[in-house]
């Protein structure tokens, strides 16, 4: 406590002192410091008004970025980072006024338990003589607040001879003595230097009940008006009121009365600063657009019970779940983090159902997979949310696990602990590259990949050379989801249109069509005889309901011609287009390798998962392909489009060939994905 009085307890003291001297009184110094002292703290609290204020503009880009990442801690945090840098935005600068406050109520603690030293200033030996006659007085040692203890004692006449014989060998004795005699710690009736008693109740009881009221004053009017509170849901502003609460409460029960009026007085002087800082930065002015956004973001208490029901449902449903995957003999495992990653696996669970006796184990982290509505006796589904998937993939317990999640043992998802000979096999969702859109290490620790084309398989030994890794088996897989899209494609591969059909079908990435340009890429295509459909990606719809409600209606007033597909569960749509346009999304190869018809790329800002792919030496397929399956195109050249268009249009033929040239360079055994990996699971199961 000797430093704290040194640090906190020294410069807040003269202030006291001045202020006692000015006002003669200890409790108008303690009234008039709480109100003066707002003065320098109102540039810190203007700065942490104004961060709260960014904060509060932050939160639909926030939103964005917690549903993009749902699931990936660390990509989240990395992109939490990438916008509070942009926005220069500081977490910490929010609790630097409690910091400050709680700093200056430690500082008054230290002044009101040493008043001696602080309010009259009075020399440390003289001091020391003082607390030796209080010890002697009472035969007992008074702890930390020892000079406030000799303050009490003097009031009692019949101690004043000890502390009067005490302060005889000083110079100035006789006139510490009447000093000290006339310090008077009451103020309007209450002794400030004295603790309330609930025991031996008191006068002084009052200032925990005026603690508490000032607090609850405050809060109220900060949680209405406030950019922080204006940016967090109810239950969080009634927690932090109820911890203000709390903690003002204590203050004012476990303190000395003079610390108690202190954080009651600057609680009430804090509300006119709050009130004065929302009229200099009126935050629903300021960042009127993001508490639109936070409003149709915000439940309500039905939809809260609900979710709270269906939590609750989910849990018992994962509970009983997770008890049967353990308890399962398994062979092989499937394991999807979505329902929309079953069609990745299709081909080769096909395969292995026709041509083996094969149960499969089928694990996801989505409740509502379609899965669950299949009634195949060797195609068995069970649900886990991602927490529960740690545990269940750390004690796996089967011969091979096939998953097209990336990143084992980056994040959730990590290797048995229980099992050493488990073969962890990767099959692709993507005919992209695997040095792009990837994280490094992304296949590292994978045993076996079901690749593509034989553009992957050189990039996996670049990767393994580099690195040092020992070399994986890569099997020549093909892709599953081309084979199936092609087969549904031959069934209508004959139809016409009466119109050139243009399908605009963005990714869901930062920055994609709709983001940066939709507007202007609709308007030099309208009114020059094509039919346009806009085909957003569901995760942009499911993130974005509002602003495709709204590109919908202002698009299909301009042109009937325009509209907007907003459901996926056909794939009509891609394979009746003559053109595709889209940005860095996958579906531009799937439509040309199905359809044989060319694309339009959009060169929005690119996805890059892993900043050292130049590196490699390798040039990634997802640049490389623009220009032979369609035509690139910057964003400042939309301006161009329409003729890019016109001249794709009219080259159908020759970029039929060049595209079937490439599918037979870049796909492994089109039309046999399911073959290929489904024979090589068997014959690793048979050599076992």
């Amino acid at each position: 406590m000797g430093f704290i009085n040194t640090v906190l307890g020294t410069p807040l003291g003269f202030v006291i002192y001045f202020v006692f001297r000015a006002f003669g009184s200890y409790g108008f110094a303690i009234l008039a410091f709480a109100v003066l002292v707002k003065i320098p703290m109102f540039p810190v609290m203007l700065i942490a008004h104004r961060n709260s204020i960014r904060l509060l503009q932050l939160q639909p880009a926030l939103g964005i970025i917690k549903q993009r990442h749902a699931g990936d801690k660390d990509s989240l945090n990395e992109a939490q980072y990438e916008l509070f840098s942009k926005a220069k935005y500081n977490p910490l600068v929010g609790i630097i006024p409690l910091i400050v406050q709680l700093l200056l109520v430690m500082g008054m603690l230290q002044v009101m338990y040493h008043p001696l030293q602080h309010m009259l200033r009075l020399d440390p030996a003289i001091i020391d003589s003082l607390v030796q006659a209080f010890r002697g007085i009472y035969n007992t040692e008074g702890g930390f607040a020892e000079q406030l203890l000799v303050l009490e004692a003097f009031q009692r006449p019949e101690n004043r001879p000890v502390f009067h014989s005490a302060l005889t060998g000083f110079q100035n004795g006789e006139e510490i003595f009447h000093l000290i005699l006339g310090t008077e710690l009451r103020f309007l009736g209450l002794n400030l230097g004295s603790r309330p008693s609930f025991i031996n109740p008191s006068p002084e009881l009052v200032i925990i009940l005026l603690s508490g009221i000032a607090a609850m004053s405050f809060c109220l009017v900060q949680n209405t008006i406030s950019p922080g509170a204006l940016s967090q849901s109810k239950r969080t502003t009634l927690g932090l009121t109820f911890f203000m609460v709390c903690l003002s409460l204590y203050f004012a029960s476990a303190l000395p009365v003079g610390v108690g009026l202190y954080w009651t007085v600057g609680n009430f002087t804090a509300i006119g600063v709050v009130l004065f800082l929302n009229l200099l930065y009126p935050p629903r002015k300021l960042a009127a657009e993001a508490l639109a956004y936070l409003q149709t973001t915000r439940k309500t208490q039905e939809q809260l019970q609900a979710d709270k029901r269906q939590h609750k449902e989910l849990r018992e449903r994962e509970r009983i779940d997770a008890a049967r995957f353990r308890a399962a003999k398994k062979q092989v495992v499937f394991y999807a983090i979505s329902g929309g990653q079953y069609k990745f696996y299709k081909t080769i669970i096909d395969y292995l159902i026709a041509h083996s006796d094969i149960v499969i184990h089928y694990l996801t982290n989505d409740p509502a997979d379609s899965l669950f509505n299949q009634s195949h006796p060797r195609l068995i589904p069970y649900y886990a949310s991602q927490q529960k998937t740690i545990a269940l993939m750390l004690r796996l317990d089967t011969d091979i696990l096939v998953t097209t999640v990336p990143d084992l043992q980056s994040f959730h998802m990590k290797r048995s602990i229980v099992r050493d000979d488990i073969e962890y096999i990767h099959t692709f969702h993507g005919p992209a590259s695997t040095h792009l859109v990837y994280r490094e290490k992304a296949f590292d620790h994978f045993d076996t990949l079901l690749c593509v084309g034989p553009h992957q398989v050189a990039e996996i030994r670049r990767r393994e050379l580099i690195a040092r890794l020992p070399k994986k088996k890569l099997v020549k897989a093909g892709y599953g989801l081309y084979d199936q899209l092609a087969a549904s494609y031959k069934n209508i591969s004959d139809h016409i249109n009466e119109k050139p059909r243009i399908l605009i079908a963005p990714s869901w990435q930062v920055d994609n069509i709709l983001d940066v340009c939709i507007d202007q890429l609709l308007e030099s295509l309208v009114g020059h005889g094509y039919e346009i459909a806009v085909r957003p990606h569901p995760q942009y719809i499911r993130l974005f309901p509002e602003r495709v409600k709204s590109l919908k209606e202002r698009f299909s007033k301009i042109d009937e011609a325009i509209v907007f597909e907003l459901d996926y569960l056909s794939s009509e749509s891609i394979f009746t287009s003559d053109l595709l346009i889209t940005d860095w999304s996958n579906i531009g190869y799937e439509f040309a390798y199905c359809t044989l018809k060319p694309c339009v790329f959009i060169n929005t800002p690119m996805k890059v998962m892993n900043p050292n792919y130049a590196l490699y030496d390798m040039e990634p397929l997802d640049i490389s392909l623009r220009d032979k399956v369609g035509i690139s195109i910057d964003v400042e050249k939309i301006d161009e489009l329409l003729k890019t268009v016109e001249h794709l249009l009219s080259s159908k033929d020759s970029y039929k060939t060049q595209i079937e040239e490439i599918i037979q360079q870049y796909l492994y055994y089109p039309g046999r994905n399911g073959e290929a990996g489904g024979v090589y699971i068997i014959k690793q199961l048979e050599a076992r």
